[in-house]
């Protein structure tokens, strides 16, 4: 089992449309994938057409401690399993935080040990808490969501320093880090992309284009797999050979190829 957090300590990155739409596409390339939201703000659900729920809470909470099975939600997609989260995750925040005769920040970690799953996707929220660090710990690689720019390298240092910071109890690395909202009419797009492969090399991945679609397949609670398969955000743009880069199914090609292993 392969786990990946999609995470980012700014909002408004893409970072829950990236995680549900990856998911969503290993499953249907026949893994078994659970797809967890570690956000209070409950996101996943509403993005898979789903009621909120406190499944993480569950399964976390000091005293409680239910087995992942127990918790663990069909999204009615096959090969696609969510654990939930609500606004009782900010409560499960500070009752972890509280905990002192045990190591917390293994908390996830252990919950997902012997998960029948090929793939965990961690949808985090946009902050640095207790359950980010679950996160990190738990996770195997992270991938980092970032729009394009000015803050956009400072953010991706950001996120590199945190988990550097947490390397004495995790053996988590960078998996990649994904250009969203890449818009090639503007210069600024450009300049900014240019400037994340120069610092960061081949951990930038093609980027994911500026699309509304996104926003109305999470406003009908379906994936842009279900939504709108050919919809740029999927499938990327043309090159001028015609060729199409970026795109969420390149990202579920280079996941599939380099981090599931």
């Amino acid at each position: 089992m392969i786990t990946l957090a999609v995470v980012n300590q700014k909002g408004g990155v893409g970072k829950t449309v990236t995680s549900v739409n990856l998911a969503h596409g290993l499953a249907l390339r026949g893994y078994r994938t659970l797809l967890i939201d570690l956000d209070p703000q409950g996101n996943v659900a509403d993005c898979l057409g789903l009621p909120a729920g406190n499944d993480i809470y569950q399964l976390l909470f000091p005293g409680i401690y239910a087995p992942l099975g127990s918790v663990t939600q069909s999204t009615g997609r096959e090969n696609l399993d969510l654990v939930r989260s609500d606004k009782t995750s900010v409560n499960l925040k500070v009752a972890i935080g509280s905990i002192a005769d045990r190591p917390r920040e293994y908390l996830l970690d252990d919950a997902l040990d012997g998960a029948h799953y090929d793939v965990v996707v961690l949808d985090c929220a946009p902050s640095v808490d207790i359950l980010h660090t679950l996160a990190l710990v738990a996770a195997h690689y992270i991938l980092i969501p970032t729009r394009l720019d000015q803050l956009a390298v400072k953010g991706v240092r950001e996120m590199l320093t945190t988990l550097k910071s947490l390397s004495r109890i995790t053996t988590c690395e960078l998996g990649a880090i994904l250009p969203t909202f890449y818009d090639r009419t503007t210069k600024e797009s450009y300049l900014q992309l240019k400037h994340l492969v120069e610092a960061f090399r081949e951990f930038v991945w093609p980027p994911i284009p500026r699309d509304v679609v996104c926003r109305e397949s999470t406003r009908f609670g379906q994936t842009l797999w279900e939504y709108s398969p050919r919809t740029r955000a999927l499938v990327g743009y043309e090159d001028r050979s015609g060729r199409l880069i970026g795109g969420y199914q390149q990202v579920v090609d280079r996941v599939e190829e380099v981090l599931i292993k």
